[in-house]
């Protein structure tokens, strides 16, 4: 079996590989060399291109290095209507995710925005500062999504004393992190009820601008909405309008639609709003890294005994 092994942060992993499997092929490569090095390949750790998939004739499982899977439906359509198995690395980058969303509330909640620019001001505002500094213990976190990032910031969220209720698209068991698991037909409960909520659901034609101008109306005028997962779940341009006309208190988002954003976006100026650019799931390189490499060992294992894998990706639904 040829294996084609794509990203190259893998190189510290292949010793150990061909020493575990011998009586296969693990072969690193450059992008120059993809579509030569795919004709006879059975595997492909990494993402491939239109034309090189219609070169790997002999493929049958794709394990992709991230959870996203659009951006490879999106460019190489032929996968899904292929009997190549796709799966992806989800859960790799659920607990620095959880934690990056959890730094986003807190960070909102104590107003740090404001200090910043207190700071820039050189100015001590304690009066003023003594009026809107707030504590997350007892306030209502809703995940829309409850998956493994979902779950990451549940539980966090919950430590932090934290009521946490979840939406999820299929029936997901919430127990111990979540008060309730709703159906995803109970939305706007979710964002009545929610002081924070949290985005993680993946990026598909149905959650496309899942939250909009009504959505964000629905929620407190207390309210902050998190984004960690995909950029285009939620409209920006409603979201602009609703930090401006106070609909909601605040924002923060890891993702947005159009990346990197356009200097010239409105939303660089939407007050209430911090902005990192998609590293929520990031850490320390050689963390992520581990974390995304033993998705595919445990996979690879699998796939070489004839078991199930892990991570399996249903190519209708896109994730």
């Amino acid at each position: 079996m040829k294996v084609l092994v794509m990203p190259a942060w893998m190189k510290p992993y292949m010793a150990k590989l061909r020493r575990d499997y011998p009586q296969h092929r693990f072969v690193e490569v450059g992008s120059a060399e993809v579509a030569k090095e795919a004709v006879d390949a059975e595997v492909v750790f990494g993402y491939l291109s239109s034309g090189q998939f219609k070169t790997a004739r002999s493929l049958k499982w794709i394990q992709t290095a991230g959870a996203g899977v659009e951006g490879l439906l999106g460019r190489v359509p032929e996968i899904a209507e292929s009997g190549v198995i796709v799966t992806n690395a989800r859960g790799a980058g659920a607990p620095i995710i959880g934690e990056h969303a959890v730094a986003m509330m807190l960070a909102l909640a104590r107003q740090f925005l404001r200090f910043e620019q207190d700071r820039r001001d050189r100015r001590w505002d304690q009066d003023g500062a003594l009026e809107v500094v707030e504590y997350l213990g007892g306030k209502t976190a809703g995940i829309i999504g409850f998956g493994k990032s979902g779950r990451e910031t549940g539980w966090r969220c919950k430590a932090l004393g934290m009521s946490v209720i979840a939406l999820d698209r299929h029936p997901v068991d919430g127990d111990p992190v979540v008060d309730q698991v709703w159906t995803d037909d109970r939305l706007a409960d979710l964002l009545g009820e929610s002081d924070y909520v949290v985005v993680t659901v993946p990026l598909t034609p149905e959650s496309r601008n899942l939250i909009g101008a009504n959505e964000l109306a629905m929620m407190k005028r207390t309210a902050r909405l998190i984004v960690t997962s995909r950029g285009g779940i939620v409209d920006q341009v409603a979201l602009g309008t609703a930090l401006r006309d106070g609909t909601i208190a605040g924002a923060a988002l890891d993702t947005v639609a159009e990346e990197p954003m356009p200097a010239d976006d409105p939303l660089w100026e939407a007050p209430n709003l911090i902005i990192t650019p998609h590293i929520a799931g990031n850490a320390e390189p050689e963390l992520l890294d581990r974390r995304t490499f033993a998705i595919f060992e445990e996979n690879l294992r699998r796939y070489v005994k004839g078991l199930p894998l892990m991570n399996v990706v249903n190519k209708r639904l896109g994730y």
